[in-house]
């Protein structure tokens, strides 16, 4: 590891301990370049890279200023798979498989997988559980390549995720997110257990190969109120944008 992130480590261990606290300024690059027994530029790194992550602010001719609380970052294997996600945090994750069917490819299949027209997909309806309350209904479209091994897996498997890297050797390493808010439907009211009508947040996925190949695309509906999203913005980085 480079020597700016071990000490972008250090200043974030200090921050998250309380030595510097909210409000207040570092010590200037020199003396922290003292301390560290590097020179200014590699402090400058390193603290930019803090400043990237929202942790610290800074102002021409000013020390630099603690903004911020350092937060861990979540891996991209816990935000893509509900079930990762849910015993990361302790929980007790389930699943519940309504329906898996081959299907034509529809025009919207061919434009998320890039599909020739021909193509099928296998689709599968499945309702996720968390400490055994159903609280989201997932529908997922795989290209025909990953739903020929999804159609393999046990009803109850947790991991659908987990089980296409260790069997398979089915990865997927990038996706697409998009959040919106959305009234229950009819059937998405009856295996939720909601009122027809009632507020759902829906999330858009579409997840891809390390050579780019999109591999499933998704709809997760969520029960109000039992999810929520995190995303942290400065001047710096941002990862939020308006769609």
């Amino acid at each position: 590891m480079a020597r700016y992130h071990d000490i972008a480590e250090a200043v974030r261990g200090a921050i998250t301990r309380g030595f510097y606290e909210r409000g207040s300024q570092l010590p200037s690059e020199r003396e922290l370049s003292e301390e560290f027994d590097v020179a200014p530029g590699t402090i400058r790194q390193a603290l930019g890279e803090l400043e990237t992550e929202g942790v610290l602010a800074s102002r021409r001719g000013s020390r630099r200023t603690v903004v911020g609380e350092p937060r861990p970052a979540a891996t991209f294997e816990e935000f893509r798979s509900f079930a990762q996600w849910a015993s990361s945090r302790g929980r007790v994750p389930a699943g519940h498989v309504i329906s898996g069917v081959w299907q034509d490819a529809s025009p919207l299949d061919r434009e998320e997988l890039r599909l020739p027209t021909a193509a099928r997909v296998f689709c599968v309806v499945r309702v996720r559980l968390l400490d055994g309350s159903a609280i989201m209904v997932e529908r997922t479209r795989y290209r025909d390549s990953v739903g020929a091994e999804v159609e393999q897996i046990s009803s109850d498997c947790p991991s659908v995720t987990a089980w296409l890297a260790a069997t398979a050797n089915i990865t997927f390493s990038r996706a697409e997110h998009q959040f919106s808010a959305c009234p229950a439907g009819a059937e998405d009211a009856r295996l939720l257990n909601v009122r027809r009508g009632s507020p759902l947040l829906m999330h858009k996925r579409v997840s891809f190969s390390r050579d780019g190949l999109p591999l499933e695309w998704s709809v997760d509906r969520y029960v109000a109120g039992t999810i929520s999203l995190v995303v942290d913005n400065s001047l710096n980085a941002n990862a939020l944008r308006w769609a």
